[in-house]
């Protein structure tokens, strides 16, 4: 047992619970790294104002949520989370507990509209990778062929792909191995015959300086340093420019990431022109994306009933009968 699971590495009358608390959560594979040092700085704080009962009063939450002087807002938010978290749980056992609010972060990113590509913009994506060249040596023109068209393939994240080992790559079967993704989570990722035979053309003819064994990542520089995303990044913008779409400047699309959001937009309503149960449809692709949950999901497909109206009818047709009478009006 880890030293920040066990009762003695907190203070106050919270300590066996936040023991408990961390326990469980890594019961559930979440790695929990920072919050048991936000719980212990809590019950020091729990501690400090004498308080001996299991219970959280609104002034204690509102008292210790405040921000402090010099403290960042994202750090700010991010002890509120945790504490939220906590809270949650003691709640779940019945214990008198008072919430936070949430403090207001810059911006609002509910209100980001990720970016859908078009068939057709993918195309001019594509070919517009397929004409990289470099002024210097580099193998990025050899290299971003290859990871755009995985990263909408497969619907992985930058990291993920950038990640991978080739252990990682089983060509021959058709899968990949993501590992220590997103919450610490493993899982297996199928890949299209099509995309398998690109990545055996890169395999075999991509230059190195050496022999590469299966814990060499699959991706990387002509002496064999890793390709980072910051170089991902930045041949993404110069080639979209390239490829004929605009860019919406610092914090607007189109984001590498939407690559992402647009393997999960065409999946879902692939599934559904397919007549597949939308119910069913969302937990796979939330599995398959490597999501902690639906709502999740949720997020990425959000754009789907501007741009797929049949999608929406589908799933408006099973509401209808689990609400009787809700499309009466």
């Amino acid at each position: 047992m880890m030293i920040d699971e066990q009762a003695s590495y907190y203070e106050s009358v919270f300590a066996a619970h936040m023991a408990g608390f961390v326990r469980y959560k890594r019961a559930q594979g979440l790695s929990y790294a920072d919050v048991p040092r936000t719980l212990r700085a809590l019950s020091r704080f729990i501690a400090s104002t004498g308080n001996t009962d299991v219970a959280m009063s609104q002034e204690l939450v509102d008292q210790w949520c405040r921000r402090r002087p010099n403290e960042r807002a994202s750090n700010q938010h991010k002890r509120v989370a945790y504490t939220n978290q906590f809270l949650n749980y003691l709640a779940a056992q019945d214990f008198p507990v008072a919430f936070p609010q949430p403090p207001k972060r810059r911006g609002n990113r509910d209100s980001f509209t990720p970016y859908v590509f078009t068939r057709r913009e993918l195309d001019q994506l594509f070919a517009a990778f397929d004409r990289l060249e470099a002024k210097t040596p580099s193998v990025m023109p050899v290299v971003l062929p290859v990871l755009i068209r995985l990263l909408y393939g497969c619907g992985l994240r930058v990291s993920e792909a950038l990640n991978l080992t080739r252990g990682d790559v089983d060509l021959n079967n058709c899968y990949l191995t993501v590992r220590h993704a997103k919450f610490d989570q493993d899982r297996l990722v199928p890949l299209s015959s099509s995309l398998a035979g690109i990545m055996r053309h890169y395999d075999a003819t991509a230059p190195r300086l050496f022999t590469a064994d299966r814990d060499t990542r699959f991706f990387t520089h002509l002496d064999g340093r890793a390709v980072t995303s910051d170089n991902v990044y930045r041949w993404f913008r110069k080639t979209l420019w390239a490829a004929g779409i605009s860019h919406g400047g610092r914090g607007h699309g189109p984001r590498v990431h939407d690559l992402r959001h647009t393997f999960a937009v065409y999946s879902l309503q692939g599934l559904a022109n397919q007549g597949a149960d939308v119910y069913w449809a969302l937990p796979v692709l939330a599995t398959y994306l490597g999501h902690a949950s639906v709502a999740a999901t949720g997020q990425y497909v959000r754009l789907i009933p501007d741009i797929f109206p049949e999608v929406t009818a589908a799933v408006s047709a099973i509401a209808s009968s689990v609400i009787p009478g809700g499309d009466s009006e």
